[in-house]
């Protein structure tokens, strides 16, 4: 099978199509069609919480729907997690949407729902289930607190393996570096943990 050669390859050898300003024309049409691709996945995305029943639901002072705020509540007493640290998590995966697909994530804490099959059929839910609040929040809640319960009180490392990022865990365990997802998730929840009065 034939290898496609890196650009800077292509080039030293004369394989290359056209001008130097052709290249650019080319280059500056990928942008464009880049730009397009981006601004209609935005439009899409923005229309698809518009239409969410989430946000026709009344707003607490802290942004999160109340009816979601109190499920957050019941479930993170129920499984010993702080609730603001989930809210957090939501609102990263997920802008509080209870409906949100992408691939095989599913729902407001966009959990995985062929890993987690087991953990699902545990509590007698669908994957379909998990476009409601309560169903999600408890699959991710049980998720949480076997990580928790495996890695220790170390938030920063649980954000890290619950959203997929194993890559960043030996720079966080060596240099205590952390990367953009866990920094925004950990200072919203501490936000959130202020409005809340905590």
């Amino acid at each position: 099978m034939r290898k496609i050669k890196p650009i800077s390859e292509a080039r030293s050898r004369g394989i290359g199509s056209g001008t130097t300003k052709e290249m650019v024309k080319k280059v500056l049409l990928c942008i464009a069609g880049g730009s397009m691709v981006v601004s209609l996945f935005l439009t899409s995305s923005i229309r698809a919480e518009a239409k969410s029943p989430v946000y026709q639901q009344s707003q607490s002072d802290d942004g999160i729907p109340k009816e979601i705020r109190e499920v957050f509540e019941k479930v993170g007493e129920d499984f010993g997690i702080c609730p603001e640290l989930m809210e957090a998590m939501a609102y990263r995966e997920s802008r509080f949407v209870e409906s949100v697909k992408s691939g095989n994530y599913y729902g407001i804490m966009q959990v995985n729902v062929k890993i987690h099959k087991d953990r699902i059929e545990k509590y007698g839910y669908t994957a379909d289930d998990l476009l409601k609040a309560e169903p999600c929040i408890t699959v991710a809640a049980d998720y949480l607190k076997e990580l928790f319960d495996t890695y220790g009180d170390d938030d920063p490392l649980i954000l890290m393996y619950y959203s997929g990022n194993s890559k960043a865990i030996p720079n966080y365990k060596e240099y205590g570096w952390m990367c953009p997802y866990v920094k925004s998730t950990l200072a919203r929840a501490a936000e959130y943990e202020r409005k809340h009065g905590k």
